[in-house]
Formats: C-alpha cells, sequence, structure tokens
C-alpha cells in the first residue's frame, strides 16, 4: 500500500500553527487552519483591500460556506462567476458551495473544471473526495484525498481527512499535535473518545451485535403504527433486551443504531456507561443522552449478543407512543428490502469479498437501482424541485410526512406561513412552519406533484455539516414503494406498489 509521507511542510504546521504564508497573511493563514469563524472578518478586510486577489476570494467564498452563510455565500458565488471565470481556486470554492447545497452534478463540473484549468488546486480534489466518499466510491476517494495532501499538505481540512489514511502508528504521532493547534475542528472528540473507552473497556473484545447464528436471509414482520385518525404513519419492530419486555421500536432509514427511553434502560438494569447525544428534527439542537450494554437482544427473530443502545435522558416525543428507533443501518450487512405493503422487512446476506486495504468502488447502478450519497448511517437521494433546483433529500422512513427546507423551496417557489401545522421530532418543537406553493418533486425516475408541503429550517444544527438536508422524504411518500437499500454500494431500489 502506498502511503504518502508526512511532509517536512506539514511538520512545520504542527508545531508553528501561527505561521504565515507568504502571499495572504493573517487571513489565508487562519483559513488554511479550518478556523473560518475567525477567517471571515479578516478576509473581508483583505478581500477590500485586494479585490482582485484570486486566493482570498475564494478563501471568503469558501468561509462563508463553512459557516452557513447561504444567503452571502450565494451572492458572492455569483458576482465570482463573472469576476472570475477562468480563476481554479475560485471555480474550486464555487464547487464547494454547490456541494454544501446538495447540487452534486454542478459540484463536480465545478471541481473538474478547476482541474482543467490548473492540474494541482487541492480544494478540487477535496471536493471531488467528499462526493465519491459519500457516493460509495472508497478506492477512488481515497486517491484523490491522497492527491489533495500531497499538494497542499498544510490545509487542515485535508490534512484531518487524510489522516484516515495513514498507518495507525503515524496517526497516533501526528493526531495529537495537530488536534491540540486546531481545537476548533475537534469540539467532541473528548467526549466521543471517554464514551468509547468505556464502552471498550465493558465490551472487552466482544463484537457489538453478534448474530447467534450465522447470518441468513430472512422475512421479519413490521408492526403498523397508527395515528389518532387510525392511519399507518410508520412500522415497527419488536425488540427485547436481556430477555426482557417486548418494547416496539421504528423502523427508521433517517436513524442510526437504537435509541429507547432511558426509563426502558433502567427496567432493563444496565450500566449507564457514557454520555452520547442525539438528534433530530425539531429546534431543540441536540438532546443529552447515554449509551449502554445488554448482554442479548432480540430484534423479531434475529437474536444477537452484546447489543449497544442509546438512550433519551428525556421523554422520546414519538408518533404513536412507541419505546424508541432503529435505525436501519443497523442490518447494513444485509440487503434491506423493506415492503410497505405487506410490512414486512426481508433481509438478504450480502455475498462475501476478500478484504482489500485499498478500499473498494461501488459496483455502480445496476437496472431499477438509484445511486444515494451516504453520509454516515444517512441516505440521500438527488432530487429536483420545481424543475429548477437540484439537492439532496433525506430518505426517512421515520418521518410521518415529507418535508422541504425553508432555504431550499425559497429557490423555487413561494412559501407562506403555516401557523396551523405543528411539526416536532426527537429534538422538540419546530417554532416556524411554513408551506410552499408549489413542490413538484422528481426523484428516482418518479415525479410527485404536492400542493402545501410542509417547510422549514432543516439545517439549524449549531455544528456544521459539509452538505445540507434539501428535504425529507417521509413516510407518505415511502410507503408507495416496494425500498431496497444497499448499504455497502451506496444504491437505492424504489420498485412503485400503488397502482
Amino acid at each position: 500500500m502506498r502511503v504518502f509521507a508526512a511532509s517536512a511542510c506539514f511538520l512545520v504546521l504542527l508545531l508553528s500553527p501561527n505561521a504565515k504564508p507568504a502571499d495572504g497573511g493573517d487571513a489565508l493563514a487562519t483559513y488554511k487552519a479550518a478556523d473560518f469563524e475567525r477567517a471571515l472578518p479578516l478576509l473581508q478586510v483583505a478581500v477590500a483591500a485586494d479585490p482582485q486577489n484570486e486566493a482570498l476570494n475564494a478563501a471568503w467564498l469558501s468561509s462563508l460556506v463553512y459557516q452557513g452563510q447561504v444567503d452571502a455565500a450565494a451572492e458572492t458565488a455569483t458576482a465570482d462567476k463573472a469576476k472570475f471565470p477562468d480563476s481554479p481556486v475560485v471555480t474550486a470554492a464555487r464547487g464547494e458551495f454547490a456541494y454544501y447545497m446538495g447540487d452534486t452534478s454542478k459540484a463536480e463540473a465545478l471541481f473538474r473544471q478547476a482541474i482543467k484549468l490548473k492540474e494541482q488546486t487541492p480544494r478540487a480534489y477535496l471536493g471531488l473526495y467528499r462526493l465519491y466518499e459519500a457516493a460509495s466510491m472508497y478506492r477512488t476517494a481515497r486517491q484523490l484525498i491522497l492527491r489533495a495532501h500531497a499538494i497542499d499538505p498544510d490545509d487542515a481540512l485535508i490534512t484531518r481527512t487524510w489522516m484516515s489514511f495513514i498507518p495507525p502508528e503515524q496517526q497516533r504521532e501526528l493526531f495529537g499535535p495537530f488536534a491540540e493547534s486546531h481545537p476548533w475542528l475537534f469540539k467532541n472528540v473528548q467526549l466521543n473518545r471517554a464514551t468509547t473507552a468505556k464502552i471498550s473497556e465493558h465490551v472487552q473484545r466482544r463484537q457489538i451485535f453478534e448474530l447467534e447464528d450465522s447470518t441468513k436471509e430472512v422475512t421479519l414482520s413490521l408492526i403498523p403504527i397508527y395515528n389518532a385518525r387510525r392511519q399507518v404513519v410508520a412500522l415497527g419492530l419488536p425488540f427485547k433486551m436481556n430477555s426482557g419486555r417486548t418494547l416496539t421500536l421504528v423502523l427508521d432509514t433517517g436513524a442510526s443504531g437504537i435509541l429507547v427511553s432511558r426509563s426502558a434502560v433502567d427496567k432493563a438494569e444496565l450500566s449507564h456507561l457514557g454520555a452520547a447525544q442525539t438528534t433530530g428534527i425539531g429546534d431543540g439542537g441536540a438532546q443529552r443522552a447515554f449509551v449502554a450494554v445488554a448482554d442479548t437482544c432480540d430484534i423479531g427473530t434475529l437474536h444477537y449478543k452484546t447489543c449497544l443502545v442509546r438512550a433519551a435522558e428525556g421523554a422520546l416525543r414519538l408518533t404513536g407512543g412507541e419505546d424508541g428507533l432503529i435505525g436501519t443501518n443497523v442490518f447494513s450487512d444485509y440487503l434491506v428490502k423493506i415492503d410497505f405493503r405487506k410490512q414486512q422487512l426481508h433481509l438478504a446476506p450480502q455475498p462475501p469479498r476478500e478484504p482489500n486495504p485499498l478500499g473498494y468502488d461501488s459496483k455502480g447502478p445496476g437496472d431499477g437501482w438509484t445511486r444515494v450519497f451516504r453520509y454516515g448511517h444517512l441516505l440521500f437521494v438527488p432530487t429536483n424541485l420545481n424543475g429548477k433546483t437540484s439537492g439532496l433529500f433525506l430518505i426517512d422512513t421515520g418521518a410521518v410526512m415529507s418535508n422541504v427546507d425553508s432555504t431550499f423551496a425559497r429557490l423555487s417557489t413561494k412559501i407562506h406561513d403555516n401557523s396551523v401545522m405543528r411539526v416536532y421530532g426527537v429534538s422538540g418543537d419546530v417554532k416556524n412552519v411554513f408551506r410552499a406553493d408549489k413542490a413538484i418533486i422528481t426523484f428516482a425516475g418518479y415525479k410527485q406533484k404536492n400542493i402545501g408541503l410542509t417547510s422549514f429550517d432543516l439545517n439549524n444544527s449549531a455544528e456544521h455539516h459539509d452538505v445540507r438536508i434539501d428535504g425529507i422524504l417521509g413516510f407518505s411518500v415511502l410507503n408507495m414503494f416496494r425500498l431496497t437499500l444497499d448499504y455497502r454500494n451506496g444504491l437505492v431500489k424504489f420498485e412503485y406498489t400503488r397502482k
């Protein structure tokens, strides 16, 4: 395996975080350190003093993106397109904005245009890495980030990602000094590390979610979950911890792992192992949680050993009083087929493959399959709104209704206050709810017209994410299909069943 060694320039960055490049001064140095909050005011002054400087203008646009200032970034990107049509660094920054807004096709075109203008444009390779990584093209993504780091080892965003691909001993040597000199990039590292250490100490060498029987093809019956009007708004699975009482967990493609109430964990007499957080729809932000491990658990007819769960400290506000959520990523070793009409979950084992230290590229979409972009446990499908704007919509069987982000909606339609509609989720109530005048959504070859689609801010997290949620395909849309998820290759098959 070929690994790029840390260059002398990178070591200087670690040892001397205040070092300044010859061109750009404090503004560019702070930007390259990925301290975008401090970089923005410095860049604003620098761009005003030197408005024709391509590097400063690119850094300004990029910093607006990483600070989530959508309106200012949109205005700047439009101006930069006219002002710097042939600048590779500005073109790459425009690609970062397109990617942040979920327009993956435009982002890829801009990143490739930047490289065509100048082959050694590191942020273009970083942008392509993110696209390919999210598209499950892991081998190609690895090559792209190694290329980006070889060109510019002083870029903190590139270096942080590059560290995932170097040998563990080199990682241990470099990570500490890097994290210490760039604390703004690692706000939750200590919390996560402490919790991970407690989990490791508790489970020893046991495998998390180890199947008691060999992995085999199985079909599980799903439990219909009703709202107050006796409409089916979700499907659930029966779940037991340590042979205790049976809980009902919502089958949720938008959730990760298993989330239950604190009372469920306490009744099962599980130890609290460490702090965690849980987030979802709502304006309350991240909610406090903790992790626990059950010696055994049953999910339908499947029996597991060493089951990791998260427990919410506060009340879980779910549609029909369910006991928690189970993310479909729990079954990511399988092909996961959800048949909403038959109310069944069919799991088929993925074929084995030889270990490859360089990673695998997705086999690509075959007939009837759609490529999705995967960010952790979340699966996003490219979606067009009103034939005008392209973005990424989350596949979320745990959301009762489909929704569109209010910022994204404004790009192609008008939205109005909707004080009648009440929206809430794991993170509490949503205060500002709107109704979109017109919402024709097109995804995976299907088109649906929505009158009065609910709209609100889907991106109100204080933590930056590289890409925005432009909308949610909820249960009300997804239950018209038979849905097959291929986590390994980043593919989804939508089979329409309501004819």
